[in-house]
């Protein structure tokens, strides 16, 4: 199972800092702490606390294989030869604008002030001897 969202393990989640929760609303993009306005007109979102589902995992017969970050998680399956193959192969055959966007587009995904902060979980069950203890590549550190 791959767990993929914004959140921290316990001893992050329940920070002295974060005595109000976590509960964030958006309402046409802007960020906002009042989920009792524009009420089925906004979006409500919490953090993840990963440390739970891993234990809920656990009672559904579920092993942590692993947690990392996003960035850490996408750089380790290649994301950073795909932006340095991004440059060389696709920047003479895309407009500037295309090749631009796309570029950016990627750099989202692993950057650790945005979306690259996100947790990634993953877990199994019933793996065979051989597939236990064997470290994807997901989760190993990048080169």
């Amino acid at each position: 199972m791959l767990t993929i969202d914004y959140g921290y393990p316990a001893h992050r989640y329940y920070n002295p800092r974060r005595r109000d929760g976590t509960l964030q609303c958006y309402y046409l993009h802007r960020y906002h702490n009042n989920p009792y306005i524009n009420v089925g007109r906004q979006d409500l979102t919490a953090h993840v606390n990963f440390t739970a589902l891993e234990k809920q995992g656990e009672l559904c017969g579920l092993d942590v294989v692993g947690f990392t970050q996003q960035a850490l998680f996408l750089m380790a399956l290649g994301l950073g030869d795909r932006i340095a193959s991004l440059s060389t192969n696709d920047a003479e055959a895309l407009d500037l604008a295309t090749f631009l966007r796309r570029r950016e587009a990627l750099h989202q995904l692993i950057d650790p002030m945005g979306l690259g902060g996100f947790g990634v979980l993953v877990q199994s069950k019933g793996l065979r001897d051989g597939g236990k203890g064997r470290i994807l590549k997901g989760l190993m550190v990048p080169d």
